[in-house]
């Protein structure tokens, strides 16, 4: 390797650092991924065995970056049919849209194995795990790189690393950001009680009530989203929405998660929550609490960055995914932009690789540029849509969104 080639950095294995190592490997052009978790097991959160929710891909971004890693033909082996459904309905269950979603044109993947499809094209060797990034600062010595990390190796051992080119997927808490600007998330005013329902086969009437793809119940200024997973399972959410970012823990609902008889007892008995609410939604709300022996239940706020966020660009770093454009979950958009963000970013790593730093910095500086154009439309839609399902007239908006792109399918006779 010539003493000008760039060494390459990128932090945090999730889809948007696994999609760009994937691109990378397929392009022959070296790098080291570093990610604080531990090597992925069977019985890890992220095995294929253990039941995700479903990620929807789209052709212009999430299947647009597998394509061009390779993987076209093993993603159609592991897609998931008849998911793309979409059923809205008030409080008490009512259904007011319902429609067999795109065609076929955004086909579902279960989280689980999209991670394992991307870490299956990636040599073993260029994931280090179990490395916590402490810091990432400017490098007291250019003959060592421009940047030097700091890692947590095991929750214990420190050790220091180089690098001339990082590429920060570490989250909506990335300590890369740190580098580019001061600016964190903040809360979005909803919060968020997530609970698994195993075997959902074995609630027929909840099965045929949720539908093949997703579910979503609103009113109230709360809503019961629920999405047909891996494994025979199904998420549900809980969406609680606040002005105040300690809502779960003054309400006590963030001690009850660590109990689900007692998560059970306040949703579905208090008037606040979902006492009033149609029986088989909480139903639903009972099946999920009755699993979280088995399945870990989580009460969390959702953070976004702001709409419109950029930085001042700094040499030889950037961000991507969650960590440059962290959006709550309401449009469906976050997995497919840090994937498409990977992609447009390894571009300019491969075109300016051979070039020097100096190249791939200038690569990036563009990179930055598009991408900010681009997110611009998808956070705002994405902050829109949270409005209009906690609004007071939910779901009435919500189904004004939905048709704006067009009527549901005319139901047969």
């Amino acid at each position: 390797m010539s003493p000008n080639t760039p060494r390459i950095t990128i932090l945090g294995a999730g889809p948007a650092g696994l999609t760009l190592a994937s691109l990378l490997t397929y392009a022959s052009i070296p790098y080291i991924l570093y990610d604080l978790r531990a090597p992925p097991t069977s019985t890890s959160a992220t095995s294929p065995l253990i039941p995700s929710g479903s990620l929807d891909l789209h052709a212009d971004s999430g299947l647009l970056a597998l394509s061009s890693c390779g993987l076209a033909d093993k993603f159609k082996a592991l897609e998931r049919e008849g998911s793309e459904e979409c059923i809205l309905t008030d409080k008490n269950g009512e259904v007011k849209w319902r429609d067999d979603g795109m065609g076929g044109q955004r086909p579902e993947i279960a989280r689980n194995d999209l991670t394992a499809l991307l870490q299956s094209s990636i040599p073993f060797e260029q994931i280090k795990w179990n490395h916590k990034l402490l810091s990432v600062s400017g490098s007291p010595t250019a003959t060592s790189g421009r940047f030097k990390l700091s890692f947590s190796v095991g929750g214990a051992e420190e050790t220091e690393e180089y690098a001339d080119i990082v590429i920060g997927a570490d989250g909506a808490w990335s300590k890369t950001r740190l580098l580019l600007t001061g600016t964190k998330p903040h809360f979005s005013s909803v919060s968020c009680i997530t609970l698994t329902i195993p075997q959902l086969s074995r609630y027929p009437t909840l099965a045929a009530m949720i539908g093949q793809g997703s579910f979503y119940a609103s009113g109230d200024k709360k809503a019961v989203i629920a999405q047909r997973g891996s494994l025979d399972s199904a998420r549900v959410y809980a969406m609680l929405s606040s002005s105040d970012e300690s809502y779960l823990s003054t309400t006590s609902l963030e001690e009850a998660a660590k109990d689900p008889e007692e998560t059970k007892k306040m949703l579905l008995g208090s008037e606040s929550l979902f006492a009033s609410w149609g029986q088989g939604i909480k139903d639903l709300l009972a099946a999920g609490c009755d699993a979280g022996t088995e399945f870990e239940i989580t009460a969390k706020p959702l953070y976004m960055l702001p709409v419109g966020f950029q930085w001042e660009h700094v040499a030889g770093v950037t961000v991507i995914g969650d960590a440059a454009h962290l959006m709550t979950p309401f449009a469906g958009e976050g997995v497919n932009c840090g994937m498409l963000d990977a992609l447009e970013i390894s571009r300019g790593l491969i075109d300016g690789f051979a070039k020097g730093v100096d190249a791939v910095d200038a690569n990036l500086r563009t990179f930055e540029a598009n991408m900010w154009q681009r997110m611009m439309s998808v956070a705002q839609e994405t902050w829109d849509n949270l409005e209009v399902i906690f609004a007071e007239d939910a779901p009435d908006g919500f189904v004004k969104v939905m048709e704006s792109h067009g009527p549901p399918p005319e139901e047969e006779d």
